[in-house]
């Protein structure tokens, strides 16, 4: 489970860093080209928008391993351990089971797009392969979603997704400010 861990993080962490350095690329030669050169780049805001659907979908498996998707867990945290560790399992297993349904989706939406021939207007890309994210994502989605049920039935705790934003502001208030 480690090995498969460190392999999507790294491939996660590779494809977010590609695809979100490229949308940050185009969209700078798109400015750059518009405001200064005065030069045509018409496909810089396909290429852009299309790397944002890759990266939303990739950062959706991301989310689920950290435990940063939104979710009303009042009334859970006030039940007793054990009725609420079954109550996380149960939800864990929807999820994932939701996840696999997507997945499944996906992959005819992506082949029904396929078969259709269509490509993009600017960069004249089929298509299926902009849509091929979706199934990246989901099956993602659906490994993370398996892990967190384990780890949940384990017995093994869920990182916390505001512990790293949350400590930025009290390492700040320990400092005094920010200075500025």
């Amino acid at each position: 489970m480690k090995k498969l861990d460190f392999f999507l993080d790294q491939i996660e962490g590779i494809l977010c860093t590609l695809f979100a350095s490229v949308m940050a690329v185009a969209i700078l030669i798109q400015v750059i080209n518009r405001n200064t050169l005065q030069l045509p780049f018409k496909w810089g805001e396909e290429l852009a928008r299309y790397c944002m659907v890759w990266l939303m979908f990739i950062g959706i498996s991301v989310g689920v391993k950290k435990g940063a998707h939104i979710g009303v867990d009042a009334l859970v945290n006030i039940l007793p351990p054990k009725i609420k560790k079954a109550i996380q399992i149960i939800t864990n297993l929807i999820v994932t089971f939701i996840y696999v349904y997507l997945a499944i989706l996906s992959v005819q939406i992506t082949l029904g797009i396929r078969e259709t021939g269509q490509v993009s207007p600017a960069m004249q890309v089929p298509m299926y392969i902009i849509y091929a994210g979706l199934i990246v994502g989901m099956i993602f989605s659906t490994i993370r979603s398996i892990q967190v049920t384990a780890n949940c039935i384990a017995g093994k705790t869920r990182q916390d997704p505001d512990a790293d934003f949350s400590s930025q502001f009290t390492d700040e208030i320990s400092r005094g400010g920010d200075n500025t």
